[in-house]
């Protein structure tokens, strides 16, 4: 069967009316998960107002206050793509259980040691780590977990409450936190962030198990391969994770240094406290406006609010008075949630339900950047000061926004998840084929006239068998016909090449159904080479590894048909018997 060439055309997604902000929390699972996160993200204000201004108190060193950021925040860069892996095969609540246990603990420690009195500037960091490892852990699956509790057409407004939870602790935590540390009872704060992990915990407790996506047994470091190449060979998404991580590195100083900043403007705990309030609360006005932002502005918003973040930010290290300070904090945190949430949402989107995990843990892990950005701000905030230190970075930020404007980043609203052609359906097909690797290979018969042309499709099929499972991909012609050219590329076993089956999407489908029109002769063909296990015993028999029911998964899919020539009679058999019915 040929899939129709008109169907394969990416479809605009249909006109919807506005989902209201609030629309996700009438689902009892989705409002139990945000209330409790709510509790959780308070505490951890708590403890990010807490923790910086426990060690500007104790060595009131710009560097050590900026790694206590770095330390919390640099267990992303280790362990996020593994969590992303982990969370599109395992079960996405044990992972967050596993979390949020191991978070509680670190912080139960720490508000030990600070109540008596034994903490250390290196216990701090190295318990914040571990607080860190925590929250990596869980985090993956907590981002695709939350927007699958509720419809596709809410899933934009399910990430942008889950924004609102944590800038409404934002705005109330870190003021509540400055009084608390101002009185000298920061082991306190450290406590009540140890007790709201367990908020999340009892809810995910009522939780079933989630379905796990990808059930395919396979090592974790090759399905982190296979995530990191789907992002790779994926240019929306490619371009969306690099300027999630350029914002991170060039915004983290205005977190990381806002203690230092608040000193030097003559402020104390409580003033700090309140300072980072501010962030908070222009944040969540963010929240209750990015949806009609996003209708006025369009295409432009995105890249608007990176550019004004920057300016803000420049103002805010530059400001003679903690009002102007203020005021700009406020603008950064209305920036900010228009900037996350609108990436975030979209890399979602953008991701198919396979890989959606292992895409979204780029994401965090470029998000996680931020320790970079904190140490190397505080780096240069040990020579020049903090607030200078700010301002140089978020010039960075301002770069940024204007560059973004050029790069057509892709837009809420005007996209459709990836989806499979209409007559498509997974098809029956052979359940083993022993041997690994398997090199496939499809040849055309071409017109000369037609070569460049072909060739530019072929590029563009290069990219979506990378995209759908390949690791290596070539080119050939026959030195004695140049016009018969053939295609290799190279999955690592047989379930791998049948996964790419389920993975047609709309995209994928359209170049493969371009690149048949290429042919000349009687349609290109497709050869398989697997690996023949001859030294275990126990390996299958020839029969059984030899290709059968397969032809008809690339008869129905729209892919190429097998070259089906010298086959034994046994395949021919299973062959005709597959197509019998």
């Amino acid at each position: 069967m040929t899939t129709d060439p008109a169907k394969l055309t990416p479809r605009p997604p249909a006109p919807q009316a506005p989902v209201p902000t609030f629309a996700p929390l009438q689902v009892p699972e989705y409002r139990r998960i945000w209330a409790a996160a709510l509790v959780s993200h308070l505490g951890t204000f708590l403890q990010l107002t807490a923790g910086p201004w426990v060690m500007q108190e104790m060595t009131d060193s710009p560097l050590l206050v900026a790694l206590v950021t770095t330390s919390l925040t640099l267990p992303r860069l280790l362990l996020t793509l593994p969590a992303g892996a982990l969370a599109d095969v395992v079960d996405r609540r044990t992972l967050m259980l596993i979390g949020q246990f191991t978070s509680a603990i670190s912080v139960a420690v720490m508000a030990v040691l600070t109540a008596t009195g034994t903490l250390t500037p290196y216990w701090l960091l190295g318990l914040s780590f571990v607080l860190g490892v925590g929250n990596a852990i869980g985090l993956p699956a907590f981002q695709t977990l939350i927007p699958d509790l509720v419809p596709r057409r809410m899933m934009a407004q399910a990430i942008t409450l889950n924004s609102g939870a944590f800038n409404v602790a934002r705005a109330i935590g870190p003021a509540i936190g400055g009084v608390i540390v101002g009185a000298g009872l920061a082991s306190t704060a450290f406590g009540a962030n140890a007790a709201s992990y367990l908020a999340i915990v009892g809810v995910l407790l009522t939780f079933p198990k989630a379905k796990v996506e990808d059930t395919r047994r396979q090592t974790l470091w090759r399905s982190t391969a296979m995530g990191v190449r789907y992002a790779r060979f994926t240019r929306p998404i490619r371009v969306l994770l690099g300027v999630t991580a350029l914002f991170a590195l060039t915004t983290a100083s205005i977190q990381s240094l806002l203690p230092v900043v608040s000193r030097e403007l003559g402020l104390g705990g409580t003033g700090f406290g309140v300072l980072y309030g501010l962030f908070g609360v222009g944040a969540l006005v963010g929240v209750l406006t990015r949806e009609r932002a996003r209708v006025r502005f369009g295409r432009r918003m995105l890249p608007g609010a990176v550019l004004v973040f920057g300016l803000s930010g420049v103002v805010f290290g530059f400001a003679p008075h903690p009002v102007v300070a203020a005021a700009a904090l406020a603008v950064n945190g209305l920036c900010w949630v228009f900037t996350l949430v609108t990436m975030n949402a979209t890399v979602q989107l953008l991701a198919p339900r396979w890989v959606r995990s292992r895409v979204v843990s780029l994401y965090v892990l470029a998000i996680g950047l931020q320790p970079v950005g904190a140490f190397a701000a505080g780096a240069l905030a040990e020579g020049v000061g903090a607030g200078t230190a700010v301002a140089v970075f978020n010039l960075g930020t301002v770069a940024l926004g204007a560059a973004a404007f050029r790069l057509g980043l892709p837009v809420l609203g005007e996209f459709d998840e990836p989806s499979a052609p209409d007559d498509w359906h997974v098809p029956r097909h052979a359940q083993h084929v022993a041997g690994s690797p398997v090199l496939v290979a499809n040849t055309w018969e071409i017109d000369r006239d037609d070569a460049e042309a072909f060739f530019d499709v072929m590029r563009e099929l290069r990219r979506q068998r990378f995209r759908t499972g390949a690791h290596r991909w070539s080119l050939y012609r026959d030195a004695d016909r140049p016009t018969r050219i053939t295609e290799f590329f190279v999955v690592h076993d047989w379930e791998e090449h049948l996964a790419q089956h389920a993975r047609m999407d709309l995209e994928v489908a359209d170049t493969l159904a371009r690149a048949r029109a290429f042919d000349r002769g009687d349609g290109p063909v497709t050869r398989h080479l697997a690996g023949l296990d001859v030294l275990d015993p126990s390996a299958p028999t020839v029969d059984e590894q030899l290709l059968t029911i397969h032809a008809e998964a690339h008869r129905s899919d729209g892919s190429l048909p097998l070259d089906e020539e010298g086959t034994t009679p046994a395949a021919t058999e299973a062959q005709r018997s597959a197509r019998d019915g």
